[in-house]
């Protein structure tokens, strides 16, 4: 009798209704499973007569999320609001790393997204390491980075090895030094033992050593100054 009259006054339920996936739709988003979420939106999108307004931008979202950047910046004209349209253009384009577009965007963006806007400009010159133009949008950490100079990390490795301890790299200097003196050292052997063959390989090598030295010396200052930028950058992420 209680199962007659559950099937009875049972009501059916509708899976496939408009809240119904909408429904399923804001839970796989917050789950951040945001393939799943990006097909069920859609699928509303679809059928539905009178969209959600927030619905675009979680569309969007999604699809930043999984890198899809070339169809976030269509779908970013599905925002009726324009500053919200504009401002998630230019959201896009700065995960999608190219800056200048994001700036673009961004740029004259009124409230009440201007300060997420120019939280964004900032950061984008800072990943260009661009540090003292980012510093008008962004208050940055103090002791900003200081550098080396190439043209000097190239005068110091004309002594073998000097580059790097310029740079702080002991360790690959002595390498540096050790290498192009032995090499030296076995040249000026085999030159007074007269043996010709052997002291042309090693007078060569001598040489090979020698200029691979001079650019690793260059190197060494660039790798130093991009380290530098990339530790100033995570302190201003942080």
């Amino acid at each position: 009798m209680t199962l007659l009259l559950l099937l009875l006054y049972a009501q059916p339920i509708n899976t496939f209704s408009e809240e119904n996936i909408l429904a399923f739709a804001d839970h796989l988003y917050i789950q951040e499973d945001y393939a799943a979420a990006l097909n069920e939106y859609q699928r509303y999108q679809f059928l539905t007569d009178s969209m959600r307004s927030d619905i675009p931008a979680r569309i969007v979202d999604c699809l930043i999320n999984l890198q899809r950047y070339d169809e976030a910046l269509v779908k970013c004209n599905d925002i009726k609001d324009e500053v919200q349209r504009e401002f998630t253009k230019g959201t896009v384009f700065f995960v999608a790393q190219q800056y200048d577009s994001s700036r673009t965007h961004l740029i004259d963006i009124r409230e009440p997204y201007n300060k997420e806007a120019n939280k964004i400009i900032g950061l984008s010159y800072a990943f260009e390491f661009r540090f003292q133009k980012a510093e008008e949008y962004l208050s940055l950490p103090p002791d900003k980075p200081t550098y080396k100079k190439p043209g000097l990390g190239a005068l110091c490795a004309l002594f073998p090895g000097g580059g790097h301890w310029y740079c702080g790299r002991f360790g690959d200097g002595m390498f540096s030094f050790f290498l192009i003196g032995t090499s030296a050292l076995l040249s000026y052997y085999y030159l007074h033992e007269n043996e010709d063959i052997k002291y042309g390989i090693c007078l060569g090598a001598t040489g090979l050593f020698y200029i691979a030295n001079i650019y690793g010396g260059i190197n060494a200052v660039r790798n130093y100054n991009y380290y530098q930028n990339e530790k100033y950058l995570q302190r201003i992420i942080e």
